[in-house]
Parts: structure tokens; C-alpha cells; sequence
């Protein structure tokens, strides 16, 4: 076999091959952006206090959110991103403890204690298709307040689905939150935050098209 015999031949098996390996990605990125939703997912956070021994953690199992998500062959896309958690479903284990969290960390000084919002409007993410590292930036409302917020988030692809676990910082003077006091203990102004949850497939249209519910 000659020279540009076996370069024909060589064309004619490579060119097949590398296009049945990008059939799934080009595919996808035909498909255009899907609508996805968090429903159940954890929030959790940490503060260190003047005391070295104590820290206070609390947890919520109640994040909710939905986004528009392109799964490039570079990393994912992600557009329209909303989150919200109910306050009332923060819990440290102790009654009194929450209680005092929720009057002086979450409560405007009318009295009322407005759900945590966070919206971006787009983040590109590096990677694959299959696992993102994305910087996610966006407008956290806190007692109604919004502040700038960025938060580092590892994305994989698990089906049609995408599991999400990252870390953040929330500084609560940002805010205007003084340090909360107990007992002769404080908590740092610096509040560690992090995020595990599962986006699904969603059902609902407005995300989709950018609507509100």
C-alpha cells in the first residue's frame, strides 16, 4: 500500500470515529439551554465565635431554586439562576439558640424575616460537559438586603441531572448585621457557607422561557 493510499485510509476510519465522539456534545448543544430545578437541597453553615472550643452550626434541607443550564463541551453554561431558602427552616438544634438567630441575624427592623434570595445572570464554568468547577456571582439578599456574592461550586453530570456541592463566605457586616452575641459568646463577622443539592429536569416552562412564577 502506497503513502497516500494509507492516508486515505487512515482519513476514512478517523473521520467516522471522532464524529460519532462529538455526536452527544453537538447534540446537546443543539438541544439549547435546559430548564432545571433544586427542590430539597442543603444549606449549611459555620461561625467561629471568641471562643476557640465553640463554633455554631446550622443546617436547612429547604433550598429551592431553577436555572437554564447549556452543557458545553468546555463546561456548562449556566443562565436566570434563582435560589431561595425559607428562614424559618435554618436550625442550629437549639431552640433558644434559633430563636435568637432569627431575631437578630434575620429580621428587618419592621419585624419581618424575608425568605434568603440569590439570582445570577449567567456563569460560565470550565471543565467538560460531564464535571464543572463554575464561580458562581451574583446578588444575595439577606433581611432584604441585597449584597454582591460569589460562591465556588464543583458541578457533575449524573443523567439528566446535575449534583452541585460548594463553599462560600457571607460577611454579615456587608449587611449591616452586628456580630450576635449570647452568653458571653460571638460570632465572627465571617459566616462559612455551603451548598449541596441536586438540579433536575424541570417541569415548569418559566424557566425555560425566563418567565416568573
Amino acid at each position: 500500500m502506497t503513502r497516500r493510499q494509507t492516508t486515505h485510509a487512515w482519513l476514512r476510519w478517523i473521520v467516522p470515529t471522532v464524529a460519532v465522539a462529538l455526536a452527544p456534545c453537538a447534540a446537546r448543544a443543539a438541544d439549547g439551554p435546559s430548564a432545571v430545578e433544586v427542590r430539597g437541597g442543603t444549606a449549611a453553615f459555620d461561625a467561629a465565635t471568641n471562643i476557640s472550643a465553640i463554633n455554631i452550626h446550622g443546617k436547612s434541607t429547604a433550598l429551592e431554586g431553577r436555572a437554564r443550564i447549556n452543557a458545553a463541551p468546555n463546561g456548562l453554561v449556566i443562565e436566570a439562576l434563582q435560589a431561595g431558602l425559607p428562614v424559618k427552616t435554618l436550625n442550629t438544634g437549639l431552640g433558644l439558640r434559633d430563636e435568637h438567630m432569627r431575631k437578630y441575624v434575620f429580621t428587618t427592623p419592621d419585624g419581618q424575616v424575608p425568605d434568603l434570595r440569590f439570582t445570577s445572570d449567567k456563569v460560565e464554568c470550565s471543565g467538560s460537559d460531564s464535571q464543572s468547577r463554575c464561580k458562581v456571582s451574583g446578588q444575595l439578599a439577606i433581611r432584604g438586603t441585597s449584597r454582591p456574592f460569589t460562591i465556588a461550586l464543583k458541578v457533575t453530570r449524573e443523567g439528566g441531572s446535575y449534583r452541585a456541592v460548594g463553599d462560600g463566605i457571607v460577611k454579615l457586616s456587608a449587611y449591616g448585621i452586628p456580630q450576635p452575641s449570647q452568653l458571653g459568646v460571638k460570632t465572627e463577622d465571617d459566616v462559612k457557607l455551603h451548598l449541596d443539592f441536586v438540579a433536575q429536569p424541570s417541569s415548569s416552562a418559566d424557566v425555560a422561557t425566563g418567565g416568573g412564577r
